[in-house]
């Protein structure tokens, strides 16, 4: 056999092998991108829609408009003053939150009746009610639909900043109970802020400075928490005179114009922020018009 007989009698095989090789590591390796996306449509095809409607239902995605979370924070905020007069009335809110879970899957069943049982048996306690236990049987439900709702994620832990949902920040500001907040009542923030810097011009209390702080955290966490950058510069305007006071500027203008210019920004995202109050009214930002049944507790309610 001549010397280049022997050469191609070598290589023939060699390249067989190489062929081989580069088979099985095509049938091992699929393309990354065939992967991420058969991953994700894996994964959506497992998901519960039981799961997401009855978290939809509960925390309100993703409008916001008026989600049973808010009607339960608003209760659990105002029992400890009201709970004992009419606990019936407070049971009522267990049954609510059962009714939404009633065809989710089981664990997330098993953190509504938690939730339900704290209405049905804490409100009646009064001052004496467990609002931790509240806060976590709260965290229970945020737990079970943080996948299925941009509310409950946020319920459940801060997310990644600057992706809050506007609209679930505008609801915080002027329509969502504070009964897990600071302030641990059942006003929604607009109320308790007015008391701090006025709705109109005034004087800041030197002696609220914990309060203050509080308020101007909050803000500045919501600031750069949101998704909306007009959202973001007009909270930036009603954060000023927190700021402005823990700076030792006592002299408030009041909040009636930059709230005017959040409500703005707000409709543009398209949560339907409450009418800024009348000048010289009473009303308050963010809280909901006077019912006419005496069992109703409203947001304003708790001091």
């Amino acid at each position: 056999m001549t010397g280049s007989a022997r050469a191609v009698a070598l290589l023939v095989p060699m390249l067989g092998i190489a062929l081989a090789l580069a088979a099985c590591t095509a049938d091992e390796a699929p393309d990354v991108s065939t992967a991420a996306v058969g991953a994700a449509e894996a994964t959506q095809a497992s998901a519960d829609p039981s799961l997401a409607t009855a978290c939809t239902a509960f925390w309100g995605d993703p409008d916001y408009a008026d989600p049973l979370s808010r009607e339960v924070l608003d209760r659990a905020g105002s029992a400890p003053e009201a709970g004992p007069s009419d606990p019936a009335f407070y049971a009522m809110t267990g049954d609510d939150v059962e009714a939404v879970f009633a065809d989710a899957p089981a664990a997330a069943r098993e953190s509504a009746a938690t939730l339900a049982e704290w209405f049905r048996t804490e409100p009646e306690r009064g001052e004496d009610a467990d609002l931790d236990a509240f806060a976590r049987a709260w965290d229970g439900v945020a737990g079970a639909c943080r996948d299925s709702s941009a509310a409950a994620l946020w319920a459940d832990g801060p997310g990644e900043a600057g992706t809050k949902p506007a609209a679930l920040v505008c609801a915080g500001v002027f329509d969502t109970p504070g009964t897990l907040t600071h302030f641990a009542n059942s006003n929604v923030l607009t109320s308790n802020m007015f008391k701090l810097v006025g709705r109109t011009a005034q004087q800041v209390p030197q002696d609220r400075t914990e309060d203050l702080r509080a308020v101007s955290e909050l803000l500045e966490s919501e600031i750069a928490d949101v998704d909306d950058e007009a959202v973001s510069a007009a909270l930036e305007e009603v954060r000023a005179p927190f700021a402005d006071a823990l700076d030792g500027d006592f002299s408030s203008e009041g909040l009636q114009d930059p709230l005017d210019q959040l409500a703005t920004a707000c409709v543009a995202v398209g949560y339907d922020a409450p009418a800024p109050s009348e000048s010289g009214g009473d009303a308050v930002v963010g809280a909901p018009a006077p019912r006419t049944d005496p069992t109703h507790l409203s947001n304003g309610a708790a001091a």
